[in-house]
């Protein structure tokens, strides 16, 4: 994907979009296919431009359709030791953690891998079948606002990771063999992927609602880093469909999409703060309990996620530990410390470093999702190995902990704001500037 940067937008009659990270006003551009617009800002991409997009969508959930039953139905894996047997698949994990009396685990696994994809696959399709055929409805912007709320929930490329790492850890002490489960399931996680990479979502919505034109009827306020932001020219931005709307419309419903449209994210800071202390508290239970139970011959066996992440290094595994301790140790912990060092510390009012924070935070909102990996893991072993009184695996107290954690610093992420950040310093920069020249105001 080829990449070029917009230019600020200084052109009263021009129709305008605004970056979703840093406020900054863009001209709204044609790009090229196969080309991704940047904030000339932040680096934020605003837009991709794809080839026969509605076609491909259309194509591509169609086939993840026809995978998803026998991907989430049919079994996975067989693993064999000592005579015992035993197969798993998708949804006898999730059984397992609600018959184990673990409910939370239980629905974010059912959420993450077998409802949320399902929802996903069956929006983007009718979407798209609605749009191939040139029909409109006034279902379509729900049901693709209901897409893009939950496509990051979606995790069955992190549950495939878990498949591998399964297979990693029981290849030296049983015979593992593969069932058409892992092959439907691995063409699922495949064509979810291909999904979000065709999608057009600007020429999508543009289809559902229209180009909803606007024009800045005032004069252009410069700000003092040479933009505007769509905040100092009375506009607000919808975070779902990125249409600029006046700000006498906060509060109100997008004239688009119909999501809520708010100046900037209602109780930002109070709210991130909330879901990160909540995360923090429970960090050390997720991590110093143990997170799984074996039982071999009655005598059982507790481990931790760090006794897991010590067992790949010792038996030659490194690459798999080290999977692990990023996504169950220091994600969740960079997740937390991070958010808290931008709420709890003054922006930089440098326009490199607001940069790199703003980078840094979408690093964060990407990664938080793979923290459920080891959850996946568990969820497999526990059904995969329960060979009776011989030997058995069972779920411990931790992974309740460490599913809230994972939750919780997720929606930290979805709370946040990151362009107060860029308010503050604006706000400071205009002082400075009347400051320093009196007679300009």
């Amino acid at each position: 994907m080829r990449k070029f940067f917009v230019h600020p937008s200084i052109d009263k009659q021009e129709s305008l979009t605004a970056c979703s990270d840093c406020d900054l006003l863009v001209s709204v551009v044609e790009a090229p296919a196969g080309y991704a617009m940047l904030c000339p800002r932040c680096g934020k991409t605003l837009h991709r431009k794809t080839e026969s997009s509605i076609a491909k969508a259309l194509a591509l959930s169609a086939t993840g359709l026809i995978l998803y039953l026998p991907a989430i139905s049919l079994p996975l894996l067989t693993l064999e030791s000592f005579g015992f047997s035993d197969s798993a698949n998708i949804l006898e994990s999730i059984l397992n953690f609600y018959r184990n009396d673990y409910y939370f685990v239980s629905l974010m696994v059912l959420l993450s891998a077998v409802v949320f994809p399902l929802v996903l696959l069956s929006g983007i399709f009718l979407v798209s079948l609605t749009l191939h055929r040139q029909r409109t409805s006034p279902l379509l912007a729900p049901i693709f606002r209901l897409y893009e709320h939950l496509e990051e929930w979606a995790m069955v490329e992190v549950y495939l990771l878990g498949i591998m790492i399964t297979v990693i850890k029981m290849g030296d002490s049983a015979d593992i063999h593969f069932h058409s489960g892992v092959f439907c399931f691995t063409a699922l996680v495949l064509t979810t992927l291909a999904i979000s990479t065709v999608i057009d979502r600007e020429l999508f919505w543009r289809m559902i609602g229209g180009d909803g034109p606007l024009v800045v009827r005032r004069q252009p306020k410069q700000e003092p880093d040479g933009g505007q932001s769509a905040k100092g020219q009375g506009l607000i931005l919808c975070r779902i469909c990125r249409l600029l709307a006046p700000a006498e419309h906060a509060g109100q419903g997008c004239p688009r999409c119909g999501e809520r449209l708010h100046r900037r994210k209602p109780e930002s800071y109070a709210r991130t703060w909330a879901l990160i202390l909540t995360s923090a508290i429970l960090f050390a239970p997720a991590n110093i309990l143990p997170i799984m139970r074996v039982d071999f011959l009655g005598i059982p066996e507790r481990s931790t996620i760090l006794d897991g992440i010590i067992y790949f290094f010792q038996h030659g595994s490194p690459l798999i530990g080290f999977i692990i301790l990023t996504a169950s140790i220091l994600v969740p912990l960079f997740k937390i410390l991070g958010l808290a060092i931008m709420l709890s510390t003054r922006p930089p009012c440098n326009l490199r470093r607001l940069q790199q924070k703003t980078r840094v935070y979408r690093l964060i909102a990407f990664i938080g999702r793979w923290s459920m990996l080891d959850v996946f893991v568990i969820a497999l072993l526990t059904v995969l190995v329960d060979f009776g009184i011989f030997t058995s695996i069972h779920t411990a107290p931790a992974a309740t902990y460490f599913c809230i954690v994972v939750a919780s610093t997720m929606f930290a992420a979805i709370t946040f704001d990151p362009r107060i950040m860029w308010d503050i310093c604006t706000a400071e920069e205009e002082s400075v500037a009347v400051a320093e020249n009196p007679t300009s105001s």
